[in-house]
C-alpha cells in the first residue's frame, strides 16, 4: 500500500514541480542504488521534503515535527509517505526509529538544522545527524536546496512561481569523529555545494 501511494504522489509531484516551478536537479547519480543512506539537507520551506522525495530515485523516510501528526488528515498521509515524528531536540526514541530504518537498508532524510531557516542562511546542525552517522555507519548524502524559501516562504500559505534548484552531493563516509564534529562536517559540505 505504501509503495503504491508513494509512487502515485511522486507521479503527481512530477507534474506539479515541472508545471509550477523551473526546477533543476544536479547530482542524482550520487544517490546509492542499494543500502542505507542519510540525506542531510538545509531546510527552507515546507516544500523541501516532497522536493527531495521527487529528486531521489529511491523511496525515503523522513523526520517530521511531531505537531504535524496532530492534524488527522495530514497525519495519515505523512505516515504512509514514511514520516517519523520527532521533537525539535531530536528525542532518543525517534533517532532509534531512524537508526532501525537505516539498518534495514533504507534512505532517511534529515534536516540537521532542526527547523526552517527564516532568512535563507544555513545554520549550525544539531547533534542528531552525528548520532545517526556513528551508529549506522552509512554514507551521508549532502543536499542543498535553493529557492524553496522564495517559492513557499515560511510566513506564507500560497506557492509562488520561482526557480528551484536541488544539488545532490557525493556520499560522505565519516569515521572516528564525535557527534559535534560530524554535524559541522555535514553542514560545511552542504554550504559548499554549488
Amino acid at each position: 500500500m505504501r509503495s503504491f501511494i508513494y509512487l502515485f504522489i511522486k507521479f503527481i509531484a512530477f507534474f506539479v514541480f515541472h508545471l509550477f516551478f523551473l526546477i533543476e536537479i544536479k547530482g542524482r547519480k550520487n544517490i546509492p542504488k542499494k543500502g542505507g543512506f542519510i540525506i542531510a539537507s538545509n531546510h527552507l520551506s515546507y516544500l523541501d521534503p516532497p522536493l527531495i522525495g521527487f529528486a531521489c530515485s529511491r523511496k525515503l523516510y523522513y523526520f517530521a515535527k511531531s505537531s504535524l501528526f496532530k492534524i488527522k488528515v495530514l497525519s495519515n498521509l505523512i505516515k504512509i509517505l514514511g514520516a517519523i515524528p520527532i521533537e525539535r531536540e531530536s528525542s532518543p526514541l525517534s533517532l532509534r526509529k531512524g537508526l532501525d530504518i537505516l539498518k534495514k537498508g533504507e534512505g532517511l532524510v534529515i534536516f540537521p538544522e532542526g527547523t526552517r531557516s527564516k532568512n535563507g542562511e544555513i545554520k549550525e546542525g544539531k547533534f542528531g545527524i552525528g548520532f545517526l552517522v556513528v551508529k549506522s555507519k552509512v554514507p551521508v548524502i549532502p543536499v542543498k536546496l535553493i529557492g524553496t524559501n522564495k517559492a513557499l516562504p515560511p510566513d506564507k500559505k500560497f506557492i509562488r512561481l520561482k526557480k528551484i534548484k536541488v544539488i545532490i552531493g557525493e556520499p560522505l563516509y565519516i569515521e572516528n569523529k564525535n557527534y559535534k564534529e560530524i554535524s559541522k562536517i555535514v553542514m560545511d559540505m552542504i554550504k559548499r555545494l554549488e
